[in-house]
């Protein structure tokens, strides 16, 4: 009987350690959320990002940025809730999550996060996507998507068209994330930002894209605008203002398949891009109205077109290059980063061109009068 006795005992505690052993990524899961909710109450970037997977550069770079949007001022109320959670096998999880917080509205979506188990701690590892390895880089789309292999063709044109105008070429490997959801987009890229948008790429991030306008024909001067973005970025170093950024992306990938093609071009004027450097300098474009956001890309885009017809393309590139000698300038941890980067237009104009800010945006002033560029057609 004591022999007995000793073999249940042995039985219970192997049981229990069984099932204590079954709950463990559950509850290690619900541990890392809790992580990510304390990190934001407290504005704690390094714990948030002790929740997140160290295995993908772009998605632990891209939950930086979307940490300090959640804790810019401008949401609240944020809650994160487990709905469900579905465990693959002994390193991966998916895990269904319901998200709601406050900003111009109450927003209460719900997404799947793909968990997976890093040195005994189980991680967020992004979005759940289905993947497809392109060979020059990596396709990821939500379940529902049905135009996967469509955008497939038109990256791999945008990788040869991009090839005839620099000579910097993209990460290898980089990664296209694609959304059938516009609101979802927003939501896990940049969501204080108070406009829906098509397309999205920042630093040492994916490139991400909304699938679902139909019939519309402008989507690879989208891919090709954000690959500009990837490569220039990457050139200079994110070392510049946002209206060169967006300038350049107009100027070298929405642009390149035509002004019609792009929602943006297609009905520029003269009257709209009469704007200074100083005015597109003081635009908050995550606020503005959509008057305004058009004109500051229209305007961008056309100080590119005066840089390109009077300098030609290799100064504007000598531009990127000449600030890319200074180290990176990180957005997402710098709150200098934008006074830093008119200071390095600056410099830069200054040594690359010859100039100075207030001439450059007099010399564009005095050429958009005497330009026929409105007259022609650019497609």
């Amino acid at each position: 009987m004591k022999y007995l006795s000793m073999l249940v005992a042995v039985v219970l505690i192997f049981s229990a350690c069984t099932i204590r052993d079954a709950q463990l990524p559950e509850k290690a899961i619900e541990n890392n959320i809790q992580t990510k909710l304390d990190a934001l109450s407290t504005d704690d970037l390094d714990l948030y990002l002790s929740t997140v997977t160290k295995d993908n550069e772009y998605y632990y770079n891209e939950q930086g940025r979307w940490f300090k949007e959640m804790t810019n001022g401008k949401i609240q109320d944020i809650q994160i809730e487990i709905e469900k959670i579905l465990i693959k096998d002994d390193t991966t999880a998916v895990v269904s999550i319901i998200q709601k917080h406050v900003m111009d509205k109450v927003y209460d979506f719900n997404y799947p996060l793909l968990f997976k188990k890093e040195n005994d701690q189980w991680v967020d590892s992004g979005y759940n996507f289905n993947i497809m390895d392109k060979g020059q880089y990596v396709l990821k789309y939500m379940d529902g998507e049905t135009q996967a292999d469509e955008f497939g063709v038109m990256m791999d044109m945008v990788y040869e068209n991009i090839k005839t105008i620099y000579e910097e070429s993209p990460d290898e490997q980089y990664e296209l994330k694609l959304f059938n959801d516009q609101e979802l987009l927003r939501q896990r890229t940049v969501p204080s930002n108070g406009w829906l948008f098509t397309g999205w790429a920042e630093p040492n991030e994916s490139l991400k894209i909304y699938t679902g306008h139909e019939g519309y024909d402008g989507y690879p001067g989208v891919l090709q605008h954000e690959m500009a973005h990837h490569i220039t970025i990457n050139i200079c170093n994110n070392n510049l203002p946002v209206w060169m950024f967006e300038g350049i992306a107009m100027h070298d990938g929405s642009a390149y398949y035509g002004n019609s093609k792009s929602g943006l071009l297609a009905n520029i004027t003269k009257e709209q891009v009469q704007l200074s450097i100083a005015y597109l300098e003081s635009v908050d474009m995550s606020t503005a109205e959509t008057a305004v956001v058009r004109a500051f890309y229209n305007a961008s885009y056309m100080y590119m077109v005066y840089i390109t017809e009077n300098y030609g393309h290799d100064k504007l590139m000598a531009l990127f290059y000449e600030a890319g000698k200074k180290p990176f300038n990180d957005s997402v941890t710098n709150p200098q980063f934008e006074i830093n980067n008119i200071e390095t237009m600056k410099e830069v104009l200054q040594d690359i061109l010859g100039i100075s800010k207030d001439t450059l945006s007099q010399d564009y002033m005095e050429w958009l009068d005497i330009t026929d560029f409105f007259e022609k057609d650019h497609g």
